[in-house]
């Protein structure tokens, strides 16, 4: 049954040739322009503005920070399952000594 489908074919794109080159190239994988020189095939089929975009970023800059970012989030689930807390600040009024000393001298 398979086999008496008739598979649809993508219809072949035609290849550009640059003349001052002489190079023959497919303008989908160049944005439709020779990779060599840059010269603009007629006609050619260009990439959508998205994938212009994409191409641009940097992805591994992009993959690093995310991960950064999970590895704190992550710390901090795994700070709070272990029971840690960050110590409170106290601050004394006289800015000298704590509490307990100034408490323990006056007497």
């Amino acid at each position: 049954m398979i086999a008496q489908l008739r598979l649809l074919r993508l219809p072949r794109t035609a290849r550009a040739y640059c003349e001052l080159d002489h190079w023959s190239f497919d303008p989908r994988y160049t944005n439709g322009r020779c990779p060599i020189c840059g010269w603009e095939a007629p006609g050619a089929p260009s990439a959508p503005a998205w994938l212009m975009v994409a191409r641009r970023v940097d992805w591994q800059l992009f993959g690093l920070l995310a991960l950064a970012i999970l590895l704190v989030v992550i710390g901090l689930i795994v700070a709070q399952a272990a029971g840690f807390h960050a110590p409170a600040a106290h601050f004394s009024p006289s800015g000298i000594a704590s509490g307990a000393r100034t408490a323990s001298g006056v007497r």
